[in-house]
């Protein structure tokens, strides 16, 4: 399709003159771009809004009025259907891309082509070889290619993160991971009878959508995994899903874990649980919220109640915390990716390492990998 471009009213034109103050703030800036304006794409160009010394330069999606409308909604400069125009004109420094999964190897690869560092939504691949080639071209560019585990960094998993470095669980065990999401009601997209929702190509369908968020986790935790057993399940057979619900056990050296999808487990809940030799922990994703039940000194039989009233100050401290970030505006449930994007824009300006590592998004792709992969099956 041919580009198109509008430019923000007032805004000079490229020959335009500058003062050197002007060139000096231009040459320091970081410029960004979109490809893919849908849902998640307001999330990305929100959060760029915000950020000091970064413009959104350019917005570029197949549908010329949803550029455009995303383009006039932030503010972005220019707005293409375009990807390569887009790229050649505006010279991004940075490209988020939010489009659909089968469309993010060849997006990605274009934009390491042609120099800018690559921001891609989950699943950053259909498969592991496309992930691995994307990382080795990465390399070799010098730039940086980063996969959204945005889960990482919201406030409950962080706090759990801080808690497990401090040793205030011991040593880690056993780590849970439990996602219940109603991905099969009616108004869902995944299920929508009249467009087929691009997650189902993929292989293991809509839950595959959600595995990097629940592998990253995992990871986190607990390092390299060295063995998978999974059970993939449809208990709903009039739907389009493949699968429904899914199960799997994990070794790593450090410890054992257990994930789990439930698309009929109700109501909607994403829990990460530490279970350590000093004590346990729970980061509520979904709810914002981290509660622990602890070894204490003193009466040990008091020790449940101790547990119990400290969750119930946490609960209630969450409750009001959900219920001002619901009516406040920002990030809210977004609040991972904003921390994500931000970590990634002060590492672009510093120069400094990613805030998520080539090894780690390697061995997440890895275990994502073995977790669809029809020998491990029970």
């Amino acid at each position: 399709m041919v580009g198109q471009t509008t430019g923000k009213p007032g805004a000079p034109s490229p020959d335009a003159d500058f003062s050197q103050a002007d060139n000096r703030r231009v040459s320091m800036a970081i410029k960004a771009a979109v490809i893919g304006a849908g849902q998640v794409a307001q999330q990305h160009l929100a959060c760029l809004s915000t950020l000091p010394g970064v413009t959104a330069a350019g917005v570029c999606d197949l549908s010329r009025a949803v550029a455009e409308c995303a383009a006039d909604r932030h503010g972005v400069a220019a707005w293409y259907t375009d990807h390569v125009r887009m790229l050649a004109e505006v010279r991004p420094d940075v490209v988020h891309i939010t489009t659909p999964p089968a469309s993010h190897f060849r997006l990605a690869r274009d934009c390491m082509e042609a120099g800018a560092h690559v921001f891609v939504e989950k699943p950053a691949t259909v498969n592991l070889e496309e992930f691995t080639a994307l990382q080795a071209l990465a390399s070799a560019k010098g730039r940086m290619f980063i996969e959204d585990y945005n889960y990482l960094y919201n406030e409950p998993v962080r706090r759990l993160t801080d808690w497990i470095n401090q040793g205030v669980l011991g040593s880690v065990v056993h780590v849970e991971v439990f996602l219940c999401l109603n991905i099969l009601e009616k108004d869902n997209p995944f299920v929508d009878p009249n467009v087929r929702h691009p997650a189902l190509d993929l292989s293991g369908g809509a839950i595959a959508d959600f595995l990097p968020h629940m592998a990253s986790l995992v990871h986190h935790f607990c390092g390299t995994v060295t063995s998978v057993r999974t059970t993939w399940e449809k208990r709903t057979l009039r739907s389009p899903l493949p699968y429904d619900e899914f199960r799997a056990l994990l070794r790593s050296p450090r410890a054992t874990a257990a994930l789990n999808f439930s698309s009929n487990s109700q109501p909607d809940v994403f829990r990460a649980t530490a279970f350590g030799s000093l004590g346990r922990a729970t980061a509520d994703i979904f709810e914002n919220r981290l509660t622990c039940a602890l070894m204490r000194s003193g009466y040990k039989p008091l020790i449940p109640l101790y547990n119990a009233l400290d969750e119930a100050k946490q609960l209630r401290r969450s409750a009001w915390k959900l219920l001002w970030s619901k009516l406040s505006g920002g990030p809210g449930a977004y609040e991972g990716l904003w921390t994500l994007i931000r970590k990634v824009y002060e590492s672009v300006s510093s120069g400094s390492p990613p805030p998520i590592s080539p090894a780690d998004m390697l061995e997440v792709n890895r275990l994502i990998d073995n977790l669809k992969k029809e020998e491990n099956r029970l």
